[in-house]
């Protein structure tokens, strides 16, 4: 790449990333700085999941579709990360914030609008096509795979995603032009860049794995992975194509049955299998308007189950959680799945703003938050790094009575000795709930949860308290069940 050429990347990754899709951004270089810490835990990427709702309802959907679904259905997003594991539930969250970035401009004219959705529709099905013809490797391998073939085109989508004059110019240049190479040519002439230069772009700056970088800097190596994706891209697009050649489109099954190494009519077989699977899961995704560009007979019969769905009562939710908390100790949890789904289930199912568990330090001296779920973790775990020394605070008292207790406010006389400047300063003005954590009939630290927000005006409620009592009883009780492990503090 020219120095022309290289200032025209970081011109498009910058405004892409900054000014377009800073959310996205943001949300995948998370993911995937977890994916790459050999000391991260499912437990923080699902908290790193959790405070978006959006996002919280679109894997727990993912993960209980039929493509993805185990023996009993998932309730929480905890439970959703252990059966899933790291690398599916991590694709499963970009692929989320991916659709749902791309899709949201609802400024697009109707010919720009519709050339995104069917190159995302594409790139879909190049992802689901790719992780399908490497099946035989291992799972991380497949699903670095799907993120690579369902990235390779992001630069593309991202551009018409951001709408404007400039999208709707270059959309009637390219109208009614099919040859690759001379698209190729005018969007380098229109942007300055390639389409693949502004993928690799954003792939290099968002941190997306070699793999993906790979298949666009040297997309003619042989590796499995390579091939898998390039052939997937192609396929994705001509099956998409109405007026696609027979000829080409048996050709390239040809070469991917070659490729994994079994008979054509099996590929083909597998082929199809694998487009019924994308159109159930652009379903799950909420993304049902990008199932008409795969083309399949099963496509005019499936069953828009998902595009119906109702979500759950609170109330529901909170019966859900609690019953997969009491099968925990069936299923042979250890104390952070307890603590998780304990968590989960007071964040969603009462709806507060933050819920946190801060455990006792070894010195005894101080209590720290170990598990949070709230949109500023890091303010959180700073704020409510308490000391336990000198005169007693509402944390040291709950600490010492071992009872749960409802604080109503700032102004609570009851507990007025025990509310300090400091307490005051991080905990909420209209009420928390503080109730102790049991190990081995010893407290070790606290649940604590509020509504805090920026208003600061959401009032608990007697139905709140009772419920974020019952999910304390019931975690105390799973942990006394399972007493035998050990607490895995260092989370």
């Amino acid at each position: 790449m020219d120095k022309k050429s290289t200032n025209k990347s970081i011109f498009w990754v910058e405004k892409i990333t900054q000014q377009e899709m800073p959310a996205l951004a943001s949300t995948v270089r998370e993911l995937e700085n977890l994916a790459k810490d050999d000391t991260a835990s499912l437990a923080k990427l699902g908290q790193a999941v959790l405070h978006d709702h959006a996002l919280t309802s679109s894997v727990l959907k993912v993960a209980n579709s039929s493509v993805h679904m185990s023996r009993n259905p998932v309730t929480t997003v905890s439970r959703a990360a252990v059966v899933l594991g790291l690398s599916t539930m991590k694709n499963i969250c970009i692929t989320s914030k991916l659709l749902s970035s791309l899709l949201k401009n609802k400024n697009l004219t109707t010919q720009v609008y519709t050339r995104l959705v069917k190159l995302m529709a594409q790139s879909f099905h190049a992802g689901m096509l790719a992780k399908m013809m490497v099946s035989k490797y291992d799972k991380e391998i497949q699903e670095q795979t799907f993120i690579a073939a369902l990235l390779n085109r992001l630069g593309e989508s991202a551009f018409w995603s951001i709408g404007g004059e400039i999208t709707e110019k270059l959309d009637e240049v390219l109208q009614n032009i099919d040859d690759k190479k001379q698209i190729d040519l005018i969007v380098s002439s229109e942007l300055g860049i390639s389409f693949e230069d502004m993928s690799l772009g954003l792939a290099r700056n968002w941190n997306l794995g070699d793999i993906l970088i790979n298949s666009l800097v040297e997309p003619q190596l042989r590796t499995p992975e390579i091939q898998s994706i390039n052939f997937a891209v192609q396929l994705s697009a001509l099956l998409a194509d109405p007026k696609h050649s027979s000829v080409a489109l048996n050709k390239l099954k040809s070469k991917i049955a070659n490729t994994m190494g079994i008979p054509t009519i099996i590929a083909e077989n597998k082929i199809q299998a694998c487009s019924e699977n994308t159109i159930t899961l652009l379903h799950s995704y909420g993304a049902s308007i990008l199932t008409k560009f795969i083309h399949h007979a099963s496509n005019n019969e499936y069953d828009f189950k998902y595009d119906t769905e109702k979500e759950v009562s609170t109330e529901a939710l909170q019966l859900k959680i609690l019953r997969e908390l009491a099968f925990l100790p069936n299923d042979n949890a250890d104390f952070n799945m307890v603590i998780q789904t304990t968590l989960e289930g007071i964040y969603r199912g009462i709806k507060m703003n933050r819920a946190m568990v801060l455990l006792r330090l070894k010195n005894c001296k101080k209590i720290e938050p170990r598990f949070i779920s709230s949109k500023n973790a890091a303010q959180a775990k700073s704020d409510f790094t308490l000391t336990l020394t000198g005169l007693d605070n509402i944390f040291s008292h709950v600490l010492k009575y071992q009872e749960p207790i409802w604080v109503s406010g700032h102004n609570d006389e009851k507990y007025a000795d025990y509310l300090n400047a400091n307490i005051k300063s991080i905990v909420s003005k209209s009420g928390f709930f503080i109730a102790p954590l049991l190990w081995d009939q010893q407290c070790i630290g606290l649940f604590y949860s509020d509504k805090k927000n920026k208003e600061d005006n959401n009032i608990l409620l007697e139905d709140d308290f009772m419920a974020f009592t019952l999910f304390v009883q019931q975690a105390n009780l799973c942990l006394s069940l399972i007493k035998n492990k050990t607490p895995k503090r260092n989370v």
